[in-house]
């Protein structure tokens, strides 16, 4: 009995995709250079410096993409030509580097030092209705943002 349970089990389920065909036919990243200051009053302002789509897909994504982000982190949200949200990540802030070192006793630590200006670079999957990607800062703990910039996608 438990044997026919199992095999009907397996064998009746059909497989339903949910993958988007025009997505897997020609997959695209998108790599996006930007400069990131601060000024002395804690406004951030981002300068864009240029962005290469090439196509492929990502294999996993990079440490700097986080599931929840903290004030002062930044979201990068893709939107399709009438402004839906397509995606959205956050990221790390990038004006904070970690840096490890050892002391005399050959002990690891970390240190956090904050930066001013920093350039820094994303890799995104790009999605193929995507028309404008913005870069915000998250400026509170209800993830409520400040638009920081607009970039349009060639």
């Amino acid at each position: 009995m438990m044997l026919f349970i199992v095999s009907t089990n397996c064998a009746t389920k059909p497989h339903v995709s949910k993958i988007d065909i025009s997505k897997e036919t020609h997959p695209k990243i998108i790599f996006l250079n930007y400069n990131l200051s601060e000024a002395e009053n804690g406004k951030k302002t981002a300068t864009f410096i240029n962005q290469k789509t090439v196509e492929g897909r990502l294999r996993n994504s990079s440490s700097k993409y986080i599931a929840q982000g903290h004030i002062g982190d930044l979201v990068c949200s893709q939107f399709d030509k009438n402004k839906a949200l397509i995606t959205k990540q956050a990221i790390e802030n990038p004006l904070l580097k970690t840096i490890e070192y050892t002391y005399d006793s050959l002990a690891l630590e970390k240190k956090t030092i904050k930066t001013k200006k920093t350039p820094f670079s994303l890799r995104l999957q790009l999605s193929n209705a995507t028309k404008t990607i913005e870069l915000s800062e998250i400026i509170d703990s209800l993830q409520n943002t400040k638009s920081l910039i607009i970039t349009k996608i060639n």
